[in-house]
């Protein structure tokens, strides 16, 4: 494999990290809200897990071993803890590495007085930015308002604000601010196209939740046609936009639902205990076909929406149909949750 990628073969037996560029930390997956649009299937539904100290202080110190001394932070939604967030930027500050912004949904925005002091313990930890969503997705659950209230706070905390994206404010803003609003709403108002126009205006990864809202848009392609064009899915090895979590797995750019502990991964993992990862990273959704017809007993239908929808169909065979219990597909809420 291309030696510029993240993820490098060691040898015939070894899947090895050997420098991370930038990406960010999933604290939690618990969140305030079900967005349609998430491909992590963050949810309430979720176990309340936050990244412990001692996970923190791990994962910061392999990640400036890797060279990547800066990183975002993202859930879920983070600062439905903010004492547990606190921790994690202590042992960020204590290891040198910069947090670019904090993602957040605002949703637990409650007054002026609570949120300066939130704010204020942030910057005291190292942090700057918050990016806060402004989007029809998130405006489902929670109310414009509250948005637009913490932005006014920000300001007067002289907390940088980076507002992802202030091309929908007029879209949301045309709504009464004070409820949230169903997707349904905004195609009454703007037209039935609005959500797959939304998704282009957006730039959405469909994966998780978003291929499972967006699934019924897409035209469906033969099996064999996508097998034909298997190649390896080099995104699985993508060092510029990579998550850790909570549990200290590596999360590949842009495919949330698989993951490898990142200690393992700077020491070297064997492919054949993450066979899962390792057939799509190597062959692409052919290797992973094969491997599930062979031993899971995989009975592939005659088309899917694409080869991220075949990957999700066999994904969803081994976690919610057979419940195995694979370590390269974790954590299981990813699919129990969409």
């Amino acid at each position: 494999m291309d030696n510029k990628q993240g993820i490098i073969e060691g040898g015939p037996s070894l899947l090895k990290i050997r420098y991370l560029v930038s990406g960010g930390i999933i604290t939690n997956y618990k969140c305030s809200s079900k967005c349609k649009h998430c491909s992590y299937s963050s949810s309430p539904k979720w176990p309340d897990d936050y990244m412990t100290p001692s996970m923190a202080d791990e994962v910061f110190s392999m990640l400036k071993s890797l060279g990547c001394y800066s990183v975002h932070v993202g859930g879920g939604e983070p600062l439905l803890k903010p004492g547990k967030i606190l921790d994690v930027l202590e042992l960020a500050q204590r290891h040198n590495i910069g947090i670019e912004y904090i993602e957040t949904n605002a949703s637990w925005y409650k007054d002026e007085a609570s949120a300066k002091a939130v704010l204020k313990e942030l910057k005291q930890h190292g942090v700057h930015t918050l990016l806060i969503s402004i989007d029809p997705y998130h405006n489902e659950y929670i109310p414009f308002w509250k948005v637009k209230a913490l932005i006014e706070t920000c300001s007067e905390a002289k907390m940088n604000v980076f507002p992802w994206l202030m091309e929908f404010w007029d879209d949301i803003d045309a709504m009464d601010d004070q409820s949230p609003h169903s997707l349904d709403e905004y195609a009454r108002l703007f037209g039935q196209d609005y959500l797959v126009k939304l998704a282009r205006r957006y730039g959405l990864n469909l994966k998780g939740r978003a291929l499972k809202t967006y699934k019924p848009l897409i035209m469906r392609q033969p099996f064999k046609r996508i097998l034909e064009e298997s190649k390896p899915c080099k995104l699985l090895s993508g060092i510029y936009h990579f998550h850790v979590d909570l549990y200290g797995n590596f999360i590949p750019q842009s495919c949330p639902g698989f993951s490898v502990p990142l200690k393992e991964l700077v020491h070297g993992a064997d492919p054949g205990k993450y066979r899962v990862f390792y057939s799509l990273e190597s062959v692409g959704i052919r290797g992973l076909v094969e491997l599930a017809e062979k031993e899971y007993e995989y009975a592939p239908k005659t088309e899917y929406a694409g080869k991220c929808d075949l990957c999700y169909d066999i994904r969803n065979h081994l976690v919610l149909e057979l419940g195995l219990d694979l370590p390269d597909l974790k954590p299981e809420g990813h699919y129990k949750y969409i």
